[in-house]
């Protein structure tokens, strides 16, 4: 089953964000987990489902792709 984040069940689905798969899915408040998003790939949400800041992002990029200069 495909699970989107906060800013796909927006944009890509066309559904109130707080219904996203990742919030109320048993991530603690003060957590964060990298998860499989179907619209971003490999992300970093935090307890509602959110893209967490690029900090924690740079550890989530696809090893495929190549790196900015």
């Amino acid at each position: 089953m495909a699970n989107f984040c906060y800013d796909c069940a927006k944009d890509t689905l066309g559904v109130d964000p707080r219904w996203n798969d990742f919030a109320n899915g048993g991530i603690p408040k003060d957590e964060t987990w990298k998860v499989l998003c179907e619209g971003c790939g490999v992300i970093v949400v935090d307890s509602e489902g959110k893209k967490v800041n690029e900090t924690y992002l740079m550890f989530c990029e696809r090893i495929d792709e190549e790196p900015e200069p």
